[in-house]
């Protein structure tokens, strides 16, 4: 029974594997062209009937990218199968596209399940290098991510600080700095070069043409291509595999490339400061490496990768060294021309779709994962490669929601290796959260506008970035919504209403509102009066935090809030544990029916009806059930904001300490800008940094926010980022209020002193 099983699975394995096409990724003409060479060869055999019984897929077929991270995603949107990557590559490609190993290289004859080779750095014999002038030196890199060729040579020029890093998340740029000239393929991808700020020097010392330029594919791309770009005087150095030189260095290669190089035209730079003959690797060397890996994507059945694992066993016992058909196709060599090629042309690439120095395959027993596969001393590597002259930045958050999206967008930027690391850190309240910032104990915080005012001038924050809606302006409008059913409602006749606003001292749910009652005369304030004249215009309200002693001492009248939804505790909180707290819970309010009128932002109502908010409460509402009332007793269209609102507003800031020096805010802003390059769609991606699900709304950040704007050095302060015009509105309540926005202690007591008094109270005690 226990065979006629293994049979029966064997049969399905062969089965499933004949089913399916196998695609091959290549990224340039020479490889192309040998995968054609390839793919005629097994379909030549297959006519014959060669193969037998073999396991074979139904076709074998090439598919062209232009460098191997277009492969990569290829891979993983199953537009291909299978490509074959230097193993610091494949810890990108199963970081950031899901991908897994299948296969190795092994460049012995002899079984091993861990090959290895050495990172080497090379220099010519009539043109010596050492550490101390590898500033004044021209490099040839073979590609970014290539363990060999970047992560280990600059992971310890990094560690022996030679390469200063000055800047978070931007290696490419502290190297360019270093170095005089550079040719590091693949430095202005996307992912390496989100905001295509990396100096172009980067490319200074490539030789690709057109799409090829600078990317994995140039010519002076690769082990090969670094290795001509030094051989040929463009460059003063350059960061290989061990067995790149003897490869290069071959007569034959001599001979096909009408080139004359010999191994004593070379030597090693040494991390030690020494320089030795090419054939010292063993004691001159940048580290050990795991070998080359195959590919393909990690979601594959497991019947699929078995298929994969037994075709390619049988394409190296067929095409490899010593293989039967080895006169058809040879696997592991690059020739300089195919007959399968329609253009005959002649190809100098070396290492097309394997290592050239292979000498066999071997299955990753025991390593099924990338990151098995390099190994535990690649962390250390990865540590120095992310360095950053920054602890990690603090994110306050007022609310367990919160707390548990700043913790998933915590491990959303750890994920992408960016620096330095955020860390989420609970205060209870927002003001809370200003004094944890002001004492040093918390770094960020996202505030409404009216907050901003707060933050300024009690304790000195500074706005660093802001929130966009769409516009570019940095601001929004504010807007009075009411049903359509409710025809007789005005901004002139709130009396005995029920009014629904986002929350006391914010923009849009306090400021804006109160001063448009006063200007209308809805009531007519005294000292200390705004409150119950409030109470007295509304049968009831919603206004979050209305009664809390920070913004009403006497936390007078009830109604303020008898209007919110939330049970116990949590009923008026100012945070998202309230669910009529914020923008979009001040339009809940109305359409639940908790309120004749909303005080809301001019999208709050478009992103919330006609199928754009997937919450229970939005399901099935229409726009087009409400409409806005303007200052001139006009109802209209709720599209119709810039005819009817009744003010604007500077829109919400991330606000950080004043004392933060210039570096650290521009640290602070990268993080959070590189962030967003990652996470700002709401659509793609696991984690949304504009989006908070269907249970909460504007967690972190405004749901409405499509994209974070740097604001202008000198525009870092809240007098000038919130303007004259609204700084008045917000004054013109203070004397209504009775709450002195001076009234906190300069000095608040840090955790750690609260403390230390406590211990010392109680031994004197």
């Amino acid at each position: 029974m226990g065979f006629q099983r293994t049979l029966v699975l064997i049969v399905i394995a062969v089965g499933t594997v004949i089913a399916r096409d196998t695609r091959w990724c290549v990224v340039n003409r020479a490889e192309e062209a040998k995968c054609q060479k390839m793919k005629s060869v097994i379909q030549k055999m297959k006519r014959s009937n060669v193969t037998g019984h073999t396991p074979l897929p139904s076709d074998f077929m090439c598919v062209r990218r232009n460098d191997v991270f277009e492969c990569m995603e290829a891979i993983e949107l199953d537009d291909a199968d299978l490509m074959t990557l230097d193993s610091g590559q494949g810890y990108f490609a199963g970081r950031q596209h899901n991908m897994m190993p299948i296969m190795a290289e092994n460049y012995e004859n002899v079984t091993n399940s861990k090959p290895t080779y050495y990172a080497v750095a090379m220099f010519r014999t009539n043109k010596p290098v050492s550490l101390d002038n590898l500033n004044e030196q021209r490099v040839c890199f073979p590609a970014i991510g290539t363990s060999a060729g970047w992560l280990y040579p600059i992971s310890r020029l990094i560690r022996d600080q030679f390469i200063v890093v000055e800047e978070c998340n931007a290696i490419v740029k502290a190297a360019s700095t270093f170095f005089k000239q550079m040719c590091l393929p693949g430095a202005l991808t996307s992912f390496y070069n989100p905001f295509g700020n990396n100096p172009t020097s980067v490319c200074e010392l490539c030789s690709g043409q057109n799409e090829e330029f600078c990317t994995t594919s140039d010519t002076s791309g690769g082990f090969d291509g670094a290795f001509r770009c030094l051989a040929e005087g463009r460059g003063d150095l350059t960061f290989l595999r061990h067995d790149t030189i003897q490869l290069m260095t071959d007569p034959a290669y001599n001979i096909a490339q009408n080139v004359t190089y010999t191994p004593d035209q070379f030597r090693l730079v040494c991390p030690d400061r020494t320089t030795r003959s090419v054939d010292e690797y063993l004691t001159c060397n940048w580290g050990q490496i795991s070998s080359n890996i195959i590919m393909t994507s990690a979601v594959r059945s497991a019947d699929v990768i078995q298929g994969y694992k037994a075709f390619l066993t049988r394409a190296f016992e067929w095409f490899g060294p010593y293989g039967k058909y080895k006169s058809e196709f040879e696997i592991f060599r690059s020739n300089t021309t195919y007959d399968t090629d329609e253009f005959a042309l002649t190809f100098s690439r070396k290492n097309q779709m394997f290592s050239d120095q292979t000498k066999r395959l071997e299955d990753v027993v025991g390593s099924t994962t990338y990151f098995e596969w390099v190994g535990n001393d690649f962390d250390n590597i990865l540590d120095y490669m992310n360095a950053c002259p920054s602890n990690a930045i603090r994110w306050c958050v007022i609310s367990e929601a919160e707390k548990q999206k700043c913790e998933s967008m915590m491990l959303a930027l750890k994920a992408k290796d960016l620096r330095p690391e955020l860390d989420c850190l609970y205060g209870k309240n927002t003001t809370t959260c200003m004094e944890m910032i002001y004492q040093g104990d918390a770094d960020l915080i996202n505030l409404d506008a009216g907050d901003v005012y707060l933050a300024g001038r009690r304790y000195g924050l500074v706005p660093i970035a802001s929130e966009d809606y769409g516009d570019m302006s940095m601001k929004f409008k504010v807007v009075a919504v009411a049903r359509k059913t409710d025809k007789h409602t005005t901004l002139f006749n709130m009396k005995d209403k029920r009014s629904c606003q986002p929350g006391i001292g914010r923009g849009d749910g306090w400021i804006v509102p109160l001063n448009i009652y006063i200007e209308t005369e809805q009531f007519l304030p005294t000292d200390c009066s705004i409150f119950n004249n409030i109470g007295q215009l509304f049968v009831r309200s919603c206004i979050p935090g209305a009664l809390d002693k920070e913004y009403n001492p006497n936390q007078t009248p009830i109604s303020l809030c008898e209007g919110c939804a939330a049970g116990g505790y949590r009923k008026c909180l100012r945070n998202s544990d309230e669910q009529y707290f914020g923008s979009s819970g001040a339009f809940r309010c109305l359409v639940e029916k908790g309120g004749d009128v909303a005080f809301v932002r001019h999208l709050t109502v478009r992103d919330n009806t006609d199928g754009r908010n997937h919450a229970i409460w939005a399901r099935n509402r229409r726009s087009d059930d409400y409409e806005l009332m303007c200052k001139d007793g006009r109802r209209l269209n709720i599209d119709f904001f810039n005819q009817c609102h009744l003010g604007e507003v500077p829109a919400n800031a991330i606000v950080t300490s004043g004392r933060k020096t210039t570096k650290q805010r521009e640290i602070m802003w990268n993080l959070i800008n590189y962030g967003q390059q990652f996470f700002s769609s709401d659509i793609d991606g696991d984690f949304h940094m504009f989006h908070s699900g269907n249970w909460y709304s504007d967690l972190l950040f405004t749901d409405a926010a499509v994209r974070l704007m740097k604001i202008p050095e000198d525009r870092q302060n809240y007098k000038t980022w919130l303007g004259e015009n609204f700084i008045a509105q917000i004054e013109n309540l203070q004397k209504y209020t009775c709450v002195n926005p001076d009234s906190a202690s300069q000095f608040v007591p840090s955790l750690m002193l609260i403390i230390l008094i406590s211990v010392v109270a109680h031994f004197l005690s």
